[in-house]
């Protein structure tokens, strides 16, 4: 057998075994997309319940807050308008506080679903560029 030819089957070889390794790249690489969506999807769902977590709070706040006038106005000065005052103070403050988390969390939640997305179209774009190659080579 020439040497020429035995050495064209070796390339068309290698040829063959770098398409197959781009192919199982870009798989690999939706897998890590699919991944990674999945876990920034997760991480929006505690953003989304801190939010509802805050506005159940914040609920609360203006109910006690509206029940401590009916209190004042029944003559009951110091004993029960001042807890619910109180009370309804300490809601605002988990509220706050849970809302702020919830902020954090979705801030960075829409981050990474932003670098996702641009790594994403990057590896699309490579992957248009090795076909027109192979196509263009073809």
């Amino acid at each position: 057998m020439p040497v020429g030819v035995e050495r064209d089957d070796s390339i068309a070889a290698i040829a063959r075994e770098v398409a197959d390794d781009a192919v199982r790249l870009a798989r690999a690489e939706i897998e890590l997309a699919k991944a990674e969506a999945v876990a920034g999807v997760k991480k929006l769902a505690v953003a989304i319940g801190l939010f509802a977590g805050a506005g159940v709070l914040a609920l609360f706040t203006v109910i006690f807050a509206l029940g401590s006038v009916p209190t004042v106005l029944a003559g009951r000065a110091f004993s029960g308008w001042v807890w619910w005052l109180l009370t309804a103070a300490l809601f605002l403050i988990i509220a706050v506080i849970l809302g702020w988390m919830g902020f954090r969390s979705l801030r960075r939640g829409i981050g990474r679903g932003r670098e996702l997305m641009g790594s994403v179209k990057e590896d699309v774009a490579w992957f248009k560029r090795l076909t027109k190659r192979n196509a263009s080579g073809s």
